[in-house]
């Protein structure tokens, strides 16, 4: 636990010390680019990685567009989202889950607003399409996304998969943003977080992420279903974690 207690209280004590750097950006907010409103929350992803001695490796970056895309990841661990952040080069937002615990939680939430995260209600088709439009919207004015197509962790929904089915609906962001999709893996993330409630335990390891040949499918087939393209863009990823298990 003695990992766990060290990420915790760094988390804590970072997100407190962070708050004058956030009004500076919060009140002044147009005078401060995306990269520097995005560069405390890499800088304590990074740090909190490093602080219990989980090590990213980062394959294929140079095939990231230069143009704002659609970043989707695999997710098997609950620190997925901070060796995303860690691993993407230009400021993003994520696609999160609305529950109160991320849309309240004092002074990460102003964070989580600043990076133009959206929030997504997962159990009304009609909100959720609000924030569909919310991500896409971001794109266009020029600032990536990410999500976690998958909805929860691959091991809760199937004990047995590398990469577990997609909620295709995500999908549709990069439809509207007729912005590329970059597939990323993470690699080994699982055995770094024990357990799957806010409190687990925390292990140190190597953990590798790898950038996907980006995907414009969508763009030159609008047609396409988003069912089929999530299929597809599983199985690479599927083909890409394979790889790393041969």
């Amino acid at each position: 636990m003695l990992n766990y207690i060290k990420f915790a209280l760094f988390q804590i004590i970072g997100f407190i010390l962070s708050i004058p750097e956030l009004l500076k950006l919060k009140y002044n907010e147009k005078k401060y680019s995306g990269i520097e409103k995005f560069r405390f929350v890499k800088n304590h992803a990074k740090r909190s990685l490093d602080l219990v001695k989980i090590k990213i490796k980062i394959i294929g970056k140079e095939k990231v567009p230069k143009e704002e895309v659609l970043f989707v990841s695999n997710h098997a661990s609950m620190l997925d989202s901070y060796i995303l952040v860690s691993s993407i080069a230009k400021p993003v937002g994520v696609i999160i889950a609305d529950v109160p615990t991320w849309r309240h939680i004092p002074i990460v939430s102003h964070w989580l607003n600043l990076m133009k995260c959206v929030f997504i209600n997962r159990e009304s088709n009609r909100e959720g399409m609000k924030s569909i439009i919310k991500a896409s919207e971001n794109i266009k004015s020029g600032h990536s996304m990410a999500v976690f197509p998958e909805g929860d962790l691959t091991w809760v929904k199937d004990p047995n998969a590398l990469v577990s089915d997609f909620k295709a609906g995500s999908l549709k962001i990069a439809y509207k943003a007729k912005c590329p999709i970059v597939p990323m893996v993470i690699k080994n993330s699982r055995s770094t977080y024990e357990g799957y409630e806010p409190v687990g335990k925390i292990h140190s390891g190597s953990v590798e992420v790898e950038y996907l040949d980006p995907i414009y499918d969508h763009i030159e087939n609008p047609r396409i279903k988003t069912v089929v393209l999530a299929e597809i863009i599983k199985e690479k990823m599927i083909a890409a974690m394979e790889k790393k298990i041969n």
